[in-house]
C-alpha cells in the first residue's frame, strides 16, 4: 500500500516555505524531476523531503541552485560510500 503524500506546487512552495523561482531553478538543475509544467505537477513526499534538504544548504551555506545540487549529489554518494563500507 502507497501512503506517499502527493502536493501540488503551491502546497510544496507552502510546505518548503520555498519561493517558485528557487524551486523552478532546482527544477531546471534537475535536483527534482517533474513530469510536464512544474506548476501542474504533483510532488511526492521524496521530493517535499528533497526540498527541504535543499532549502536548508542553500539557508547554511548562501548556496546558488547549482551549488546546492552539487552538495546534494555529493551527499549521496557519500551516503552510498558508507553504506557500501559497513
Amino acid at each position: 500500500m502507497n501512503q506517499d503524500i502527493y502536493l501540488n506546487f503551491s502546497e510544496i512552495l507552502n510546505a518548503t516555505d520555498c519561493e517558485a523561482e528557487w524551486v523552478l531553478s532546482l527544477i531546471e538543475e534537475s535536483v527534482i524531476i517533474v513530469d510536464g509544467e512544474p506548476q501542474n505537477a504533483t510532488y511526492s513526499g521524496a521530493q517535499l523531503t528533497l526540498l527541504r534538504r535543499a532549502q536548508r544548504i542553500r539557508r547554511d551555506f548562501d548556496a546558488s541552485a547549482p551549488a546546492t545540487a552539487l552538495i546534494l549529489e555529493l551527499l549521496d554518494e557519500l551516503e552510498a560510500l558508507r553504506r557500501k563500507n559497513q
